[in-house]
């Protein structure tokens, strides 16, 4: 059965309805969750412009499966969990979780122990909860001249550094970095994945803020001499992105890219590690930008207002950490630029088209550095940084 006369004969639509869903990306006003659904659902099973409706769609009428039972319902009548990990319906949320007033949302019911949560700072180490909010303390920043532009407008990005101590190590270094190092940038967090360690946390800041406020830590020889990442096997760099400056189409780029087999080996260099325990990859569509995903993902999709990149394996080297940032930016303006047929030629190959552009190469010149001494892209780097430069702060850091 073709698409048309599907819509025309399960849907009962006439021509200037499909017209209007086509043009609008809406369905009409009195249709139920669960018929949208089946709709978006229907719209999957056909080519590639019928799955980007289908994302489109969904977004745009604000449809979400139950985290728990599955069901399609509108976010108005959901339940947002864990601070907008994921929603739940209302059955599911009274079966399963309880509304905690210290922390503001609704926790799993094993969970739930607001008596003894409070969810602030060790006073003895620095360190806050692995919960804690950075976001509400800090607020997302941006570079002066970029405040004209609105806010849905600016891509944000968020950092979580995972870091372990070396020995010796003083107790107050957390306290260094958020009062002095990174004050009104970051927090650090407690991570249970690390050995001790802790993870820097920003708040959401663009590509800009990020280059320039990240250079007071590699500057810090405090941090340096007493802090480790690439040289340990527990830490990684999570970045988050923004979901507002992004289409649902992007974010199905994205997941394409980062999951494709062929791409494999480029992700693994780019990353530093492959992990199965903490991002796991599996094969993408496009149309998966609208479904939620388990936190331990390379790309997790599990949060409401980001998606979060968790393949990186922990940098605290200059030029090692600037070129993950870099590749992230780049791989956003990637997907949002890329015109090429859905899905079908986002190979690592295609990437490398786009960085060879000396425009691009000058915005991101720690990555393209990278990309020039691993034979990827043919130059020489215009940094200033040397290779013995960047050899030593991996062998170090």
């Amino acid at each position: 059965m073709t698409l048309l006369k599907y819509l025309r004969s399960d849907l009962d639509l006439n021509r200037s309805q499909i017209v209007r869903i086509i043009s609008d990306r809406r369905c009409p006003q009195d249709w139920s969750a669960n018929k949208i659904q089946v709709l978006i659902s229907k719209l999957e099973e056909y080519g590639n412009k019928a799955q980007e409706l289908s994302a489109d769609i969904r977004s745009n009428e604000e449809i979400e499966n139950c985290h728990d039972c599955g069901s399609a319902m509108f976010y108005d009548d959901m339940r947002s969990c864990y601070q907008g990990d994921f929603y739940v319906c209302q059955g599911c949320c009274e079966d399963n979780y309880r509304y905690s007033d210290n922390q503001d949302t609704y926790i799993g019911v094993d969970d739930y122990d607001e008596e003894n949560y409070d969810g602030g700072q060790n006073e003895e180490s620095g360190v806050y909860e692995y919960c804690h909010r950075v976001e509400d303390d800090l607020g997302m920043l941006c570079m002066p001249n970029e405040k004209s532009t609105p806010m849905n407008n600016l891509l944000y990005y968020g950092v979580e550094l995972e870091v372990e101590k070396r020995n010796n190590c003083p107790y107050d270094i957390p306290y260094h970095i958020q009062d002095n190092v990174m004050s009104g940038f970051a927090l650090c967090k407690a991570d249970g994945s690390l050995d001790g360690g802790f993870e820097i946390t920003t708040a959401p800041a663009t590509f800009e803020y990020h280059k320039k406020h990240w250079e007071r830590f590699f500057k810090d020889d405090k941090c340096m001499t007493n802090l480790k990442g690439w040289n340990t096997d527990t830490a990684g760099l999570h970045i988050h992105i923004s979901r507002k400056a992004l289409r649902p189409t992007d974010i199905g780029k994205i997941l394409v890219f980062i999951n494709d087999e062929t791409n494999t080996p480029f992700i693994k260099q780019i990353a530093g590690r492959t992990s199965d325990q903490w991002a796991k990859r599996s094969k993408k569509k496009i149309q998966d930008c609208v479904r939620s995903s388990e936190k331990y993902e390379a790309v997790n999709m599990s949060h409401t207002h980001t998606i979060e990149l968790r393949i990186f394996k922990s940098n605290i080297s200059k030029h090692g950490f600037y070129r993950v940032l870099e590749f992230t930016d780049a791989l956003v303006h990637f997907a949002k630029n890329y015109t090429g047929l859905l899905g079908l030629s986002l190979h690592y190959k295609t990437f490398l088209r786009f960085m060879d552009n000396e425009i691009i190469k000058s915005q991101y010149p720690n990555l393209t550095a990278w990309l020039i001494r691993k034979g990827y892209l043919k130059g020489r780097p215009s940094r200033k940084v040397s290779l013995q430069e960047e050899l030593h702060d991996t062998a170090t850091n």
